[in-house]
């Protein structure tokens, strides 16, 4: 039985948990991998024709050269008079500076052109180049250009080749350029057009989408001339095969793996524009969101098996244990209301619970109202103990006594009314609101009577700025303080005392410090004080000070903080920061 029943409820609670979850993981990887094929496509489709704009551009100037050079008949009549006689004229020269400003001007405003040559069938072996001006072959570092024109014997022809130079003899490593001939076989003429690559390449790097991104670009003869990776770049086989196969967009293996191909072909040079993309790199996002269906799916069975193994064996206990509770308390005739509608053993149970919850707090409830009507009572008898009215009748005929015993108001009448002044303050609404300003007044009525009792043996100074004395707070907060520092500071301090009271407002906060000069407090002494001041403790002969700290804290809770610092022989200070309540709480207001 407890098996058929764990084995339905695992179906029941994993089925409904992994079916979307394969569903909706399946259809998100074949989707993403679908589009992202299509837009790798297209992006690269997109790359590739860019590429080839930007290139063809480049081979463009190679026929502004030819039509500015060839096809006007008075410049290249100049030209060729200049590589051929051996003689310069003043005329020769001056068509020579005007024609070299042109190609130097030409060749500096293009960073992509390494240099720029113009041959014409001479004796002298002369040509014209864009950084050396008129020189010979056997003078100049770069003569491989020459013997491939010299080795050409057919029709006309354009063609590039990607071939490296050294521009002086200490050089190391060659400078790779890409050269693009334009040669004329019969009159033994030739223009030639140095390209640096790294310009080119690096226009492809700043254009491809991805880390492992290669972009190809192959010549007539299938030979890179152009690309903007030199790491594990394809073998000369694969780029081959991927020029001969007649697609645009196709896979293809390689021994790095499997990779994404993109070809554009140029019908004008007959090149040929190649991205290739590692399907590791393209289908990262799908091969991600397969990988976290498959992670998903096995964490929602283990959590599934756990939680549904945890649920039923908890269940079958407590329903168990709540059929025995309900029998026992049938036949113990309680009175227990059924259900309203049982629906299965759940239902009941819960039904159950809820009944027995409510009518907890009912009683409970009603246990607490009692509770506080009792204490409200008892606090109402308590009050009616003392009779402050009777007590400031005492008071005010005792002060009148001792004026008619002087026939003026002395030293007693004066503790008197000040007296008067803290009872009235004191058993007048104990649980009021009151200012700073009002709580500062009755310290100071406080002052007055314990500076006659022990004759002028301390001064009490207040610091603080009107501000302060409009801010709200409860009832006899500082007196008990500055009564603390009398009893256990000055009272045993031999010589004049002082105690300081500072007021000081940051922003919302409110700090309040007492600080005396007298006896002090032993450390041990002071550990003890402040640890039974942040318990719940009450036995400690500072009582002012405790129920002082535990008001504050009971009305400010975590806002209040409490600080306490004494050292024998030179004083004690004792630190307080409150909210700096700016207007009377609603309760209070008339």
């Amino acid at each position: 039985m407890r098996d058929k029943y764990f084995a339905k409820q695992l179906t029941a609670f994993l089925v409904p948990l992994l079916v979307p979850i394969v569903l909706l993981g399946s259809l998100s990887f074949l989707t993403t991998q679908h589009d992202v094929k299509r837009d790798i496509n297209q992006n690269s489709s997109f790359l590739l024709h860019q590429s080839q704009t930007q290139l063809e551009m480049i081979l463009n100037e190679i026929d502004t050269l030819y039509l500015a050079l060839y096809d006007n008949t008075a410049i290249f009549n100049e030209l060729s008079a200049v590589l051929k006689n051996p003689h310069y004229t003043y005329e020769s020269s001056t068509s020579y500076r005007i024609i070299s400003s042109f190609l130097n001007g030409f060749t500096s405003a293009k960073p992509y052109i390494q240099s720029f040559y113009l041959y014409v069938d001479n004796p002298y072996q002369r040509f014209l180049s864009s950084v050396g001006g008129l020189v010979t072959l056997d003078h100049f570092y770069d003569t491989a250009w020459y013997d491939a024109f010299m080795d050409y014997t057919g029709p006309p022809a354009k063609w590039t080749s990607r071939r490296n130079i050294k521009f002086y003899d200490f050089e190391s490593d060659a400078t790779p350029i890409v050269t693009f001939y334009n040669v004329l076989v019969p009159q033994k003429i030739a223009i030639i057009l140095n390209i640096k690559p790294k310009y080119i390449e690096s226009i492809l790097d700043d254009i491809t989408k991805y880390p492992d991104q290669q972009l190809f670009v192959l010549d007539e003869e299938n030979h890179v001339i152009f690309s903007n990776h030199h790491g594990d770049r394809l073998q000369e086989s694969e780029l081959r095969s991927i020029a001969e196969n007649p697609a645009s967009f196709f896979d293809m293996d390689t021994p790095q793996g499997k990779v994404n191909v993109t070809k554009v072909e140029s019908e004008r040079y007959k090149w040929k524009y190649v991205s290739v993309i590692p399907h590791s790199e393209l289908y990262k996002t799908p091969t991600r969101i397969f990988n976290y269906t498959l992670v998903f799916a096995v964490i929602a069975v283990a959590c599934g098996f756990a939680l549904t193994f945890y649920l039923i064996r908890r269940n079958y206990k407590q329903l168990k244990m709540i059929r025995t509770l309900i029998k026992s308390a049938d036949d113990s005739c309680v009175p227990l209301k059924p259900p309203l509608k049982v629906r299965d053993e759940y239902s009941y149970i819960i039904q159950n619970m809820i009944t027995h919850f409510i009518e907890h707090r009912y009683i409970k409830t009603q246990l607490l109202e009692k509770k506080y009507r009792l204490q409200v009572m008892e606090l109402l008898a308590l009050q009616s103990q003392i009779n402050p009215h009777f007590l400031y009748n005492t008071l005010h005929s005792v002060y009148w006594e001792s004026v008619a015993l002087t026939g003026k108001p002395n030293k007693a009448s004066e503790m008197i009314e000040d007296l008067s002044d803290i009872l009235s303050y004191s058993f007048s609404d104990p649980t009021k609101i009151v200012t700073w300003g009002e709580e500062i007044a009755n310290t100071v009525s406080y002052v007055n009577i314990q500076r006659k009792r022990y004759k002028n043996k301390f001064d009490v100074h207040f610091d603080y700025e009107e501000e302060i004395t409009r801010l709200y707070t409860i009832k006899l907060v500082l007196q008990p303080l500055v009564e603390n520092s009398i009893y256990h500071g000055i009272k045993e301090k031999d010589g004049h005392g002082l105690i300081k009271v500072k007021f000081r407002r940051k922003e919302d906060r409110l700090l309040i410090t007492v600080i005396d000069n007298g006896c002090g407090i032993p450390p041990e002494e002071l550990r003890q004080l402040v640890e039974r001041l942040h318990s719940d403790e009450e036995r400690t002969e500072h009582v002012g000070l405790y129920n002082t700290c535990k008001r504050l804290r009971l009305t400010y809770e975590h806002e209040f903080t409490f600080r306490m610092r004494s050292k024998p022989g030179l004083g004690t200070m004792v630190e307080l920061t409150v909210p700096a309540v700016e207007e009377r709480p609603l309760t209070e207001r008339e």
